[in-house]
């Protein structure tokens, strides 16, 4: 996992909550606005699916592990949709294979395959957890 972000370019599109609540309702409404977002993008049903997949394990992370405030942010570029959650805890996030009988620990598991890249990097006084999710056909440039 790299520590730092790859370098992204100009995206074409951002969008951002920024006072996601750190509350059992924080993975949910992630979801939403992601979905909504995408929508309003004309982004294609499977990559906002996969989107919202690993913002829900994202957020889930930063809920479990990490403190307020919590924010996330999601930038449409020509090629893949990067996707950033951002939480008050230095730790960074640790990738493991959990035991076949292990009730919980597969989120940075399924990050880790559905997304081309992850990472995290210091954003004082916590961290940035992001993940890009390939489109499936370049996007063009959007006025």
């Amino acid at each position: 996992m790299p520590s730092d972000p790859p370098p992204s370019g100009p995206a074409l599109r951002v969008a951002v909550l920024a006072d996601l609540p750190n509350a059992g309702t924080a993975c949910a409404e992630g979801r939403r606005f992601v979905g909504e977002q995408l929508w309003r993008w004309e982004v294609g049903l499977q990559v906002a699916d996969t989107t919202e997949l690993v913002a829900s394990e994202l957020i889930a992370n930063a809920v479990r592990h990490g403190r307020p405030p919590l924010r996330l942010a999601l930038r449409l570029h020509r090629e893949r949709v990067r996707l950033e959650v951002t939480d008050s805890s230095p730790r960074p996030p640790l990738l493991t294979r959990p035991r076949l009988t292990a009730i919980g620990g597969r989120g940075l598991w399924l990050v880790d395959t559905l997304s081309v890249e992850w990472g995290s990097y210091p954003e004082p006084p916590g961290k940035v957890v992001w993940c890009e999710v390939p489109v499936a056909e370049p996007l063009l440039p959007m006025a």
